[in-house]
């Protein structure tokens, strides 16, 4: 009971109040959307090569001295066939190079990089930090230091592990019990152990004290990744530049995504009491939500053969100094979401217990109408090659 109280953000009274409004929602059906219209934000679409994307992708390196780098990586590969942690699969097969030294590789090649185009007389050394889990904690651990942090110094090296958060068992969130033990709290769901969601990461970062470190040595940005994503590096140092340039305090980076694809499309969402915000919607929520803003296609490709709506990838590029001032107020907390499975219609009981969760991209939500949100486009193929099938799904 400690352990879950301290490490939830205004402890599990908290944790307990949110769950029954989420849950009270859910059980009517409520839409999160309600009242909100969308549209296409702005943002910078860059083509790969032309004047533009190397003049940002210039700006990027010189400020990369300026960046902390966190990988979110508190999974294992179990739906990919593979038994080990995700940042220990290969890359690529020619070298046998793993996710975890591609990583560390383009962010000491940026560190190098950067204090070469700014005639730096000291090089920095870039933060990295990694979030994990219960499941991936000393398996990371392990592949660093058997093989010696893949040249980075292992001071530059910060693993942040994530707690799990206590089941629900109904929609009053009774705290659900192991069914083996009743003087233990259920912080596990039957076939999984997911903890909280990948929107922990920011809470961590504001507990453990490092934003304050880095602001005070002079950092300005925070790049938030995942963990097989292996064409990254080849669009951050552009998109870095976009942030620079254009002051973004948040910057989503995406690709062009096909109308209906299986991504979530980021999005201008205004409220008719006025305010808006700029966010990362699911693939299957933006549909209805366009019809039902009077566009009879919903989510169609435009004239360029791709949704106005670029596909959410998942990293963002965060302003320090006003991403502490946000997490300042929120303690960490981000926006989370229930996703019960109900036994019935009458969506009085659980068919198993529920947990709350938070996603990464949803730290915009709670910023202010006049915060900088913008994204940086490039394409698919530059990008965005995540790890998602196994290889017998992956063949069909």
């Amino acid at each position: 009971v400690a352990k879950l109280n301290s490490s939830y953000p205004g402890g599990l009274a908290s944790y307990i109040k949110n769950a029954r409004e989420l849950l009270a929602d859910s059980k009517v059906g409520k839409n999160p959307y309600d009242g909100f219209t969308p549209s296409v934000p702005t943002g910078e679409v860059l083509s790969f090569g032309d004047d533009n994307f190397i003049k940002y992708e210039e700006a990027g390196v010189k400020e990369a001295q300026n960046a902390a780098f966190v990988l979110v990586a508190g999974g294992l590969g179990e739906r990919l066939g593979y038994n080990g942690i995700k940042v220990a699969l290969l890359a690529e097969a020619t070298t046998g190079t793993c996710f975890l030294q591609l990583y560390i590789e383009s962010i000491l090649a940026l560190q190098e990089g950067s204090c070469r185009l700014t005639q730096g007389t000291f090089q920095k050394d870039i933060p990295f930090v990694i979030m994990t889990s219960d499941d991936t904690h000393t398996r990371t651990l392990e592949v660093l230091e058997s093989n010696s942090y893949f040249g980075m110094k292992p001071t530059q090296v910060k693993l942040l592990k994530q707690e799990k958060v206590a089941c629900l068992d109904d929609n009053d969130a009774r705290l659900a019990l192991d069914p083996h033990n009743k003087y233990q709290i259920l912080v596990t769901i039957v076939n999984t152990t997911k903890p909280h969601g990948h929107g922990d990461v920011h809470s961590l970062l504001y507990s453990s004290g490092l934003l304050k470190v880095w602001l005070d040595a002079g950092l300005r940005w925070v790049l938030f990744f995942q963990d097989t994503n292996g064409l990254l590096f080849k669009a951050i140092p552009a998109s870095l530049g976009v942030s620079a340039t254009k002051q973004y305090q948040v910057n989503s980076l995406a690709v062009q995504r096909k109308a209906k694809e299986a991504m979530g499309g980021i999005t201008r969402l205004t409220h008719s009491d006025g305010r808006s915000v700029v966010i990362n919607v699911e693939y299957n929520q933006l549909d209805p939500l366009l019809r039902a803003a009077g566009h009879p296609d919903g989510d169609a490709n435009c004239e360029t053969g791709y949704s106005p709506f670029p596909g959410n990838i998942n990293q963002l590029i965060l302003e320090l100094g006003p991403y502490i001032e946000e997490l300042t107020k929120t303690g960490g907390a981000i926006k989370e979401f229930v996703n019960p499975k109900y036994k019935d219609a009458s969506k009085t009981s659980f068919k198993s217990s529920t947990r709350l969760e938070c996603m990464m991209q949803d730290y915009p939500k709670t910023l202010p109408p006049t915060a900088r949100v913008g994204f940086t486009v490039m394409d698919k193929w530059l990008a965005y090659a995540p790890v998602k099938n196994n290889p017998e799904d992956a063949s069909k």
